[in-house]
């Protein structure tokens, strides 16, 4: 006869867990997205000539048609990624089984099920069916510091978890914490007589142990900059939270630009991805300025030789992995932070002197080092982000 704690273990193969059928609207809500940005607009090319009309329309369309079997291909893979998707289950033996829900009861928590997953990068997670006993007020946070002590592992809840524990059985997932904790900072000032930005960021969570910095300078300045710069980073966020690579991302969203109208939308995309259970550090630099990651008073400078989005159907992407250590700052800017402080070279001497810990400290200091050498005047729109770094050991069970 087949034991509890097996069965347990083979519940985990059968149909869709909640988590994959939440990828899979996120692909269906990102295809959506992006078929509302290929609208074609006529009423511009209405007021060309038929002739040159005809041309424009199937140019695009072989473009749009080479776009679309690309995007195609890419769900594919998607699709079979996700049914190879597996984690490690490791069943509970009967006595385990029976001490754990032992122990949880006695402390409010009925427990109906329990996985326990291992995962090479990302180490255990536990998704639990839980429900707090009657009149019992158990939070997520809780239950991550019981289950703990339990498996001397520090874990927490996934992002989104519920807050409070129902009394109906709910699953929630619990992680092992990453390795390193990070903080992040943000400045901008926007170019005289304009009122937006053109410059446009995002700090992007993906789950897993990953956080994306990702910023975008549309070109020139205004509402147009600032449009272009918001569909940039708007739908690398779509598509990176469906599932898809940032190549991929950035390859599709340079399509859209490419193929959205005749007016020129031209940006760069700036991408510094973060796991923080390796402390790797991927750079994608598509047209932007140089990054900079200091450690102590040394500083690397990043640069990007290709050009923005927006201009060619295909596109060079400069990519460079670094590996973070405790204590290290990754500072992105955008042309004009630059170009107020004499250059490259002057900018990267600049940050060699830095003493600040505190990124969003640091951000602020660069912006009004910028800004005072510059004697206030913004010739071009300026954005600093900021991301330090630090060894998680505070809080780690033996």
């Amino acid at each position: 006869m087949m034991k509890k704690a097996e069965a347990i273990g083979m519940q985990q193969e059968a149909g869709l867990s909640p988590y994959e059928k939440k990828k899979l609207l996120g692909y269906a809500d990102s295809f959506c997205s992006l078929a509302k940005t290929f609208t074609y607009k006529s009423a511009a090319q209405g007021q060309q000539p038929q002739e040159r009309q005809e041309r424009l329309l199937k140019r695009r369309l072989m473009e749009n048609r080479e776009i679309l079997a690309d995007n195609l291909k890419e769900m594919a893979q998607i699709m079979r990624s996700l049914a190879e998707e597996s984690y490690q289950v490791f069943p509970f033996r009967e006595k385990e089984w029976k001490k754990i829900i032992r122990a949880c009861r006695e402390r409010g928590i009925l427990v109906k099920n329990i996985y326990r997953m291992e995962d090479a990068v990302s180490g255990m997670r536990l998704a639990v069916t839980m429900c707090a006993e009657d009149g019992q007020v158990i939070t997520a946070e809780d239950a991550a510091d019981f289950l703990s002590v339990l498996f001397e592992r520090r874990l927490l809840p996934e992002k989104d978890s519920l807050f409070f524990l129902s009394d109906t059985y709910e699953t929630l997932v619990f992680e092992e914490e990453a390795a390193y904790s990070v903080m992040t900072g943000a400045a901008k000032a926007t170019r005289e007589n304009e009122t937006v930005s053109g410059d446009t960021y995002s700090f992007i969570e993906k789950g897993n142990g990953s956080l994306m910095l990702a910023l975008s300078d549309g070109m020139g300045s205004g509402e147009k900059a600032m449009a272009d710069s918001e569909t940039v980073i708007d739908l690398l966020e779509k598509l990176t939270e469906a599932g898809f690579s940032k190549e991929t991302a950035v390859e599709m969203i340079n399509g859209v630009l490419v193929a959205k109208s005749e007016e020129e939308n031209m940006s760069t995309l700036d991408i510094c991805d973060v796991n923080l259970y390796t402390g790797g550090c991927e750079l994608m630099k598509v047209g932007s300025s140089c990054t900079y990651i200091k450690r102590g008073t040394a500083v690397e400078q990043i640069a990007a030789e290709h050009l923005p989005l927006g201009i060619f159907h295909r596109i060079d992407v400069d990519k460079q992995c670094v590996q973070l250590r405790d204590g290290d700052y990754v500072i992105m800017v955008s042309d004009g932070v630059v170009d107020g402080v004499c250059g490259e070279e002057g900018f990267r001497e600049f940050l060699s002197q830095i003493n600040i810990q505190n990124p969003q400290e640091m951000a602020n200091y660069i912006l009004q080092f910028v800004l005072h050498r510059t004697l206030g005047k913004v010739q071009d729109d300026m954005t600093v982000l900021t991301l330090g770094i630090w060894e998680n050991t505070a809080g780690r069970l033996g």
